[in-house]
């Protein structure tokens, strides 16, 4: 039965990952056409930007898995939370990982690290070692943070360490590192506001043009001067948004 709810996890996490796949070829696409009308007034020309699709899925990806650690950072701050708290208050580890869980459903009810608690859980109940289970779970959810903590705690546990102290420790240096990040976020919202409209006004002007004034831009589409010269305004738009990208991306 356990191994059928396994499975049945890992089918819904590529479900959802199907999903969102299929959401980004269809945007892409969507993209793609708006460029090729915009800048060319020619749908053919989609086969030429077709490989640029690739590279938008692959940006898209990308974004997902940073937010998705930054979800799981903040649910491990919380996991951390609860489990220095319970056993400062003198449970045993299991009882604090199973309130740490319910903890967790409570401030999300997805939470995924509520899952991975879980198995951790049902696996201590057969008397595995909880440093090799931190171990495991670190490498499935492939975040640093608990990784670097379940490695702690494998030492601390072969040389006899506080584990009290320890997850007080790491509660502290994890939510320094979270505030700062969240303090740069917030300073940097609204530079992130203004890359945004800065990189779409372009594409209005140009669908502004072309509604308001139909002919306009003839001379660009029908010579290959022009061709050339709506080429380079286009990966001259795409490199300064992919500037404008790591500008506003400050890591700690």
């Amino acid at each position: 039965m356990k191994h059928i709810r396994n499975l049945w996890s890992i089918l819904k996490q590529e479900i959802s990952l199907w999903k969102n796949e299929k959401k980004d070829l269809i945007t892409g696409i969507l993209y793609i056409g708006m460029i090729t009308w915009l800048f060319y007034n020619c749908i053919v020309c989609m086969i030429f930007l077709s490989p640029f699709l690739f590279l938008w899925m692959r940006r898209q990806r990308t974004r997902r898995e940073y937010k998705k650690k930054e979800i799981l950072r903040k649910e491990f701050r919380e996991m951390m939370l609860s489990i220095g708290n319970s056993l400062s208050a003198g449970y045993s580890i299991e009882n604090s990982l199973k309130t740490a869980k319910n903890d967790l459903l409570m401030y999300q009810e997805n939470s995924m690290l509520a899952k991975e608690l879980h198995l951790l859980i049902n696996h201590l109940k057969i008397n595995e070692p909880v440093d090799k289970l931190f171990l495991d779970m670190a490498e499935r959810v492939d975040l640093e943070e608990l990784y670097q903590f379940a490695q702690i705690v494998s030492i601390a546990k072969r040389s006899g360490g506080n584990l009290i102290e320890i997850t007080t420790n790491t509660i502290e240096h994890l939510s320094q590192t979270i505030q700062i990040k969240e303090e740069i976020e917030t300073m940097t919202a609204a530079k992130q506001m203004e890359k945004r409209i800065m990189t779409m006004m372009p594409y209005f002007i140009l669908f502004y043009v072309r509604i308001a004034n139909p002919g306009y831009f003839d001379i660009l589409y029908k010579s290959f001067a022009g061709m050339i010269v709506v080429t380079i305004s286009l990966i001259c738009l795409w490199i300064a948004d992919s500037w404008a990208e790591r500008v506003i991306e400050i890591e700690v």
